[in-house]
């Protein structure tokens, strides 16, 4: 099986898994959705393009390992909305017309800081995304990569390898291997469940993740399983 394995470093990340405007946390480890919009930034697929989305994300399935969750932090900024006894509006200019009747509330944000994790992509059946067009996307993105948020640059290339390999902890190590990266430390991985299993450890969990991308209008997310396993540090 080929993999496309890539490195994720940030001085700040965020993947966030609760939407919300009072307060939007963030996990220890990429969503499925931050890796798919990360890909479809480099291919250059506008997030109004839902075809295009569409099809990509049917083209892959995800799994990641972290190497470092990074410490969290939290940090707000405010914003402005109007009342529901205003009405509805359609436009942000609408909503600007109604100046004196806007309400301040404050947002809290949660990010990861300098978290470093591996990505890997895996081509489905049908996939109309290769691995090879994507790991050249990645070398040459069309559009500004983020580590999750706007406000979350990369700090180092993505170093997108291609590796054939049987598992994901094998892709995983290969790429590490490609890197220089130290592994002695013990690692957490999660597959998409729908992803061979693992079959050399006997640690594995199943867990529910609300991070399937549906439509982007909305910011609808369904349900999906991943596999959660340790990976034991190099000898």
């Amino acid at each position: 099986m080929n993999w496309l394995v890539i490195l994720i470093a940030a001085p700040l990340a965020s993947f966030g898994e609760e939407p919300g405007n009072a307060r939007r946390g963030s996990s220890d480890r990429p969503t499925r959705s931050a890796l798919l919009r990360l890909a479809g930034a480099a291919l250059g697929i506008d997030r109004v393009d839902a075809e295009g989305q569409g099809a990509l994300f049917a083209s892959l399935l995800t799994a990641t390992r972290t190497l470092s969750p990074g410490a969290p932090v939290t940090d707000f900024h405010t914003f402005q909305s109007l009342p529901e006894s205003a009405g509805r509006v359609a436009t942000r200019a609408d909503a600007l017309a109604k100046r004196a009747e806007l309400e301040t509330s404050i947002t809290r944000r949660a990010y990861r800081s300098d978290g470093c994790w591996q990505a890997a992509y895996v081509a489905s059946d049908g996939a109309v995304v290769s691995l090879k067009d994507l790991q050249q996307a990645f070398l040459c993105p069309r559009f500004t990569l983020w580590a999750g948020r706007k406000s979350c640059p990369l700090a180092h290339p993505l170093a997108p390898t291609i590796v054939e390999a049987e598992d994901a902890e094998s892709a995983f190590r290969s790429h590490a291997r490609t890197l220089g990266l130290n592994e002695r430390a013990p690692t957490s991985v999660a597959i998409d469940s729908r992803l061979a299993a693992p079959t050399r450890v006997n640690n594995a969990r199943r867990h529910r993740r609300q991070d399937e991308p549906g439509d982007r209008v909305r910011w609808h997310f369904a349900a999906r399983d991943e596999i959660i396993f340790r990976m034991d540090g190099s000898k």
